[in-house]
């Protein structure tokens, strides 16, 4: 009984020091390894509204009106849609409902790139066009205008795209896509990716380049 109790201590004592080595040469293993990190999100690409070297520049002074009443606005019209810059720096509002809009809204617009796009709703006093009745003029396709650190394009026929740093609006009839900070909620949300074209349907975060308008 003692010499089978003795192999059984022998035997224990064998196999904790098989676990042991095992145990050491997984550590020296994994410390050797490289390491493997996460893949990082890919930057997000330049949606066509918004690479500026497509478009020709077109002056502001234009679009400026000199009356005390429109309180240093600018107004134009871009692929039939009425936008504004203005007053302070980076802000932009367009009037329009495309289809992919809520109910009772009037357009959208964005708020010193603070917050935005937010929608106008058809309750709100915010007011699209100019007090005095100046008459906007049209940005024309393929045209950009960068007025008070707002740029905004013509990239087709009935789209108007308009971007302050990193928050950015674009217009058609049919949809409507919006671009904001990575983790941002003031702002309102998009339509579901199968209503907007398959370039758009990826992020919604603006690149650092091209740089952004003064």
């Amino acid at each position: 009984m003692v010499v089978v109790g003795r192999n059984r201590s022998r035997q224990c004592r064998a196999r904790w020091r098989d676990i042991l080595v095992a145990v050491s040469i997984a550590a020296t293993v994994a410390l050797g390894a490289p390491a493997v990190t996460a893949s990082a999100a890919p930057a997000p690409t330049t949606p066509t509204a918004f690479d500026l070297s497509r478009y020709q520049p077109v002056g502001a002074g234009q679009f400026r009106p000199v009356d005390y009443a429109d309180n240093g606005r600018a107004f134009l019209r871009i692929g039939g849609w009425l936008c504004q810059i203005g007053p302070g720096y980076r802000y932009v509002g367009c009037q329009g409902h495309p289809a992919t809009a809520p109910p009772r809204v009037r357009g959208a617009a964005i708020s010193g790139d603070q917050q935005g796009p937010w929608w106008v709703p058809d309750t709100s006093d915010y007011r699209f066009g100019a007090p005095s009745g100046f008459a906007p003029p049209t940005l024309p396709v393929g045209g950009r205008v960068t007025i008070a650190g707002v740029t905004c394009t013509a990239p087709g026929p009935g789209v108007a795209a308009c971007r302050t740093g990193s928050r950015a609006l674009i217009f058609t009839r049919a949809w409507h896509k919006f671009y904001f900070p990575a983790g941002d909620t003031a702002h309102s949300a998009n339509p579901a990716p199968r209503y907007l074209p398959p370039s758009l349907r990826g992020s919604a975060q603006l690149p650092a380049q091209p740089q952004l308008p003064t």
